[in-house]
């Protein structure tokens, strides 16, 4: 008795598939794509979400606190100028460190002869260093009385 041919038994078990070489692998190739396909579509609810919309921006203040030692024999006023130059470039820093900052605060400390003072506080939002970058009539200016 003679035993049918491996492809007719196949064609039995499998009538969808064809009876070419050619067509069994495209048939298996076209099986595979759909359940990688399945499997893809299944498992991207987890992700898919975060790749279309970002997440949330987070708006947050910077506080800076900055140091600055007295030279010998600088006047008051010059002290108070480099205070706020000093202010002035590490407010427009942050600014330009993170675009999420919305706020940035400045305090700018002062020593001479062993006494250490707060002389300066800058306490500005991006838009209103956007419309002017100064710090004058945003500083306060700390004095002693």
């Amino acid at each position: 008795m003679e035993q049918p041919h491996p492809s007719q038994s196949r064609q039995k078990k499998f009538p969808h598939c064809l009876n070419s070489g050619k067509g069994r692998f495209q048939s298996r190739t076209t099986l595979i794509a759909r359940a990688v396909l399945v499997v893809l579509l299944g498992l991207s609810g987890g992700w898919l979400p975060q790749v279309i919309s970002p997440p949330a921006a987070a708006a947050y203040t910077s506080r800076l606190n900055l140091f600055l030692t007295r030279e010998e024999n600088e006047s008051f006023e010059s002290f108070v100028q480099r205070s706020e130059i000093v202010a002035r470039a590490a407010v427009q820093r942050s600014f330009d460190a993170d675009v999420l900052m919305t706020d940035v605060i400045v305090t700018v400390t002062g020593s001479s002869q062993d006494i250490t003072v707060p002389v300066l506080t800058v306490s500005v939002s991006r838009g209103d260093w956007r419309l002017k970058p100064d710090i004058s009539p945003l500083g306060h200016l700390l004095r002693s009385r």
